[in-house]
């Protein structure tokens, strides 16, 4: 295998240019990442809580939790979408905050 000249080195206002656009849409990525999770965590703790002025032995979520995954499933382009314990995961976490 060939191996690259070690002496060739790119231009050092290219290579910064490079890395700093680089940084600032990993920064955005991430920072619109978070903020999609947050949303999307909330909207899962929303369907999972009881409804509101219906005793929970009658009913106990808006969403089962079997529901919400398979919506999740739906909405997923590649159908994993969510697991039950993912969901589980999701609730609990919200509920000791």
């Amino acid at each position: 295998m060939k191996r690259p000249n070690p002496g060739r080195k790119p231009p050092e206002e290219q290579r910064t240019a490079a890395e700093n656009k680089l940084r600032q849409a990993s920064e955005k990525f991430y920072e619109q990442m978070a903020e999609l999770e947050r949303e999307f965590h909330a909207a899962v703790v929303a369907a999972a809580a009881s409804p509101t002025g219906v005793e929970a032995s009658e009913n106990k979520s808006l969403v089962t939790r079997q529901g919400i995954v398979a919506i999740t499933k739906q909405a997923d382009p590649q159908g994993r979408g969510l697991s039950l314990h993912t969901v589980q995961a999701i609730v609990h976490a919200a509920e000791h905050q």
